[in-house]
This record gives structure tokens, sequence and C-alpha cells, in this order.
């Protein structure tokens, strides 16, 4: 019998240069690529092999290849293992759309489509902002503290929630600057990391996107999955197919639970997780989600990382 698994795609933060060149050689990977370059853009190529770090940092082009980069891993990783079954599919931020691929919630082609669409949206977001805007990565023991320093400081928010002690919050460069100096002169127990992002995705700056996304979705049909996606927007299983298209709409601006997400992927019998990326980054973080209330690991939790070289030689 085929062991379930529960796939983990990464969200916006990891692109880097050269990324995709690796992949590109796999024939299946480069089958999907081919069946995305339409929607995502004839640059695809470029985007994935030469395209320099700062204009892989342009929301326009990170969203594009990242999520070109997910869905060809997965397709290469399924062409290797046919009888591969999902128990669950979780996508962290825009990680989400490729999970609905895995779960075939949605078909490449439209994936692509929604990307291109999502990725253009953001970026016109980011262009009419009236102030520099972004967001810091936050740790500390426990990120309900976090939440709650937040809220001391006018402009902002928690923006994305990861594990149960790191985070991220968003708002204006200035906001986020005073959050870090605020948090230094009252020695607060957190590190503060700013990203090099152009907007605070998953904040209220992000409202003006939902129309256009709400939009393409008119177009886009999206099935049942096949398997539980479990969502950063609601935290929680979803497996209807109007519940998903709401959800991925509000998500633009909806604080991100995917700490919560994979607890109920956990809740609902998942055990066995895993990403198959040329950078895993969210497998990396269950250690510090799946714990019960003391800090010691939950029973039964199985995490693999394939990379792209690993999938190369399979």
């Amino acid at each position: 019998m085929t062991k379930k698994i529960c796939v983990l795609f990464a969200g916006q933060s990891i692109q880097e240069t050269g990324m995709g060149i690796e992949l590109l050689k796999i024939a299946s990977a480069r089958a999907a690529l081919e069946r995305l370059k339409p929607f995502l853009g004839a640059d695809l190529e470029e985007l994935l092999t030469t395209a320099p770090e700062e204009a892989l940092a342009r929301t326009a082009n990170s969203q594009r290849a990242i999520h070109a980069s997910h869905v060809a891993h997965w397709l290469a990783y399924k062409a290797v293992h046919p009888g591969v079954r999902l128990d669950g599919a979780i996508g962290h931020s825009m990680g989400v759309v490729a999970a609905l691929v895995a779960a075939e919630a949605l078909s490449v082609e439209d994936s692509g489509r929604f990307i291109a669409a999502r990725a253009r949206a953001f970026a016109e977001c980011c262009a009419g902002f009236g102030e520099p805007m972004g967001l810091a990565a936050v740790s500390a023991e426990d990120f309900n503290d976090v939440a709650e320093s937040a809220a001391e400081v006018p402009g902002v928010s928690v923006a994305l929630w990861n594990t149960v002690g790191r985070g991220t919050l968003g708002g204006t460069m200035a906001a986020l600057e005073a959050y870090a100096s605020k948090a230094a002169s009252e020695d607060w127990p957190v590190k503060i990391k700013l990203l090099k992002v152009e907007g605070p995705y998953h904040t209220a700056a992000f409202e003006p996107a939902k129309a256009a996304l709400r939009e393409v979705l008119e177009t886009i049909p999206v099935r049942a999955p096949q398997a539980p996606v479990f969502m950063g927007a609601s935290g929680k299983a979803e497996t209807d197919p109007g519940r998903i298209k709401e959800l991925l709409v509000a998500q633009a601006s909806a604080r991100e639970l995917h700490l919560q997400a994979v607890r109920a992927a956990y809740a609902a019998g998942c055990r066995d997780f895993l990403e198959v990326s040329f950078k895993p980054q969210p497998v990396t973080w269950l250690g510090e989600q799946l714990v019960d209330a003391e800090g010691a690991k939950l029973p039964g939790v199985n995490a693999r990382a394939v990379t792209t070289a690993e999938l190369a030689s399979a």
C-alpha cells in the first residue's frame, strides 16, 4: 500500500538567482514549465536561471518564478513516484496555489492564470504605496507576545503567523522601524529582521488587489480537491470550491495562519510531510509547529525534504 503524504509548498522569499537551472534539466519539470509559459510569461525561463536577485525580489517576478518552481518540482516528483497519494496539502502564503494543483483542485494552466493575475495585482498595489512599506520577521519564545506588542505601535500588524515563536509583522517602514526601536529600548526578548520585500503582504495594504483576484477567479474552475487543502487564510481544512475561491481572494489582505493550518493537518491525521524544492523551507518549521503546550514534539511526525538534486538523480 502506498503511504499517503501531506505535501508542503513555500511562499514568497525563497527565490534566488539560478533557482531553476538544475530543475530545467529534468524532462518532466521542463514539460510543466512549458505548460505554464503561456500564462506566466516568455521570460519565465530567464527568471528561473539568470535573473539577478534585485529582479527576482520584485513581486511581479518572484511570485511567477516561485509558482513555476513549485509546480515543476511537484510534477517531476510525481513522474518518479506515480503512485503517490495525498492526505493533505499545505501552501504557505502564495504556495497555496501550488497546493491546490497538487490536490487537483486547479489545473496547471489555470494555476498559471491565477498567479499571473495575483502577481500583477500585488505589484500594482506596491507601486501605489505613498510611502515605503514592508515586512519584518520577528521571533520570540511565544509569538502571542509579539502579536500583543505589535498592537502598541500604530501602523504595525501581524501579517504571517508561522510557528509557535516566529512570524512576520507588516506596515510602513517607519512603523516597523519604530517597533524595532521600542523593542530595543524596552529590552523586549525578540529578534527582528527587516525583510527586502516590496510591501506588507497579508495586511490591509493589499485590499485593493482583491477586485482583480475576484475577477480572474470568475473565469477559473476550481474543483473539489482530492485531499483537503489546509489554507492559511482560514487555518483550516478546505474542500468546498466556492469557499476556496473566497479564501484565495481574502488571502491578499488576511493574516496568514500557517501555524494553525499545519496543526489542523495534524489533527486531521496527517503524519508524513513532504516538501520538494530547490530550497526546502516550511518542512523545516514542523519541529516548531507540531508541539504540545510544554513544547514537546507531537508523536508520529515524519518530515522529509526532496531537493532538486535528489529529484534529478532518482
